[in-house]
């Protein structure tokens, strides 16, 4: 008698909270009243949640790019003559002659990961970035055409010679890049971005990159603009940044060669 009724009181239990307590706790997260949280718990009805997308987008990876050894082969063997030309044609126009930018509005592309290059234009073409212009150039280009492009400008056609910006590094920069905050659980930049880090295969290059651009990035990412960053990354990281840090970071880098 006492386990029959320890065993109907366990199962009374996880009845009352698989079907009452979980689905009103939940309720005004998915938009639905509490009975009708209950019901759609218990099957009785379907209808939907109606929680705004916002609520789970930090979650989810916005991105479709798969970093397989598939799409590093096809980046070594796209036609980097064939990118050549297509930049001199196209992307020069924004982003300077060999991809070297003299536009503070324009990032810099000359000597960049070909996979970060290559997920941009992916990410522009599906709507992940968004930008109006950045979308209309690469509309109608194919596959071939952005992997092409960023072969090329994935080597180094310009930097060559060119020296540093700033004549000393700002102190706060240089502990944020080497060390980052843990008082704030913020990661070092150079764990990413670093030279020799193991960071994600879509991380991009910063050295040498305009610091205008560099800093409406992290205002972007920390305001949520920008969402194309996978597991919401560089989100999370610039929401805890100071205006005045996201200035000495994006100035530090733009010396950097």
């Amino acid at each position: 008698m006492a386990a029959a009724a320890g065993v109907l009181g366990l199962l009374s239990f996880a009845a009352l909270f698989a079907f009452v307590i979980m689905p009103i706790s939940q309720a005004r997260h998915l938009g639905l009243s509490p009975w009708a949280a209950i019901c759609r718990a218990a099957g009785l009805t379907r209808e939907p949640a109606v929680a705004p997308e916002a609520r789970f987008a930090d979650a989810v990876p916005v991105s479709s790019l798969v970093y397989d050894p598939g799409l590093l082969n096809r980046l070594s063997r796209a036609d980097e003559h064939g990118g050549a030309r297509l930049v001199g044609q196209t992307c020069s126009v924004c982003h300077g002659e060999n991809g070297v930018s003299e536009n503070p509005g324009f990032p810099s592309l000359a000597d960049q990961s070909s996979v970060a290059l290559y997920k941009q234009l992916r990410d522009y073409k599906s709507g992940a970035r968004v930008n109006p212009v950045m979308a209309a150039v690469v509309a109608p280009l194919s596959d071939s055409q952005m992997l092409a492009a960023a072969a090329y400008l994935s080597h180094d056609h310009a930097w060559a010679g060119l020296g540093p910006r700033w004549a000393v590094p700002d102190s706060v920069a240089i502990a944020l890049v080497r060390e980052g905050d843990p008082t704030r659980n913020l990661p070092a930049c150079d764990a990413c971005h670093g030279g020799h880090a193991g960071g994600p295969a879509e991380t991009p290059r910063l050295y040498g990159q305009r610091q205008e651009y560099l800093r409406a990035q992290l205002q972007a990412y920390a305001a949520g603009g920008r969402r194309n960053d996978v597991y919401g990354r560089m989100r999370s990281v610039a929401k805890k940044l100071t205006p005045s840090e996201m200035a000495k970071l994006s100035e530090y880098y733009q010396g950097l060669r």
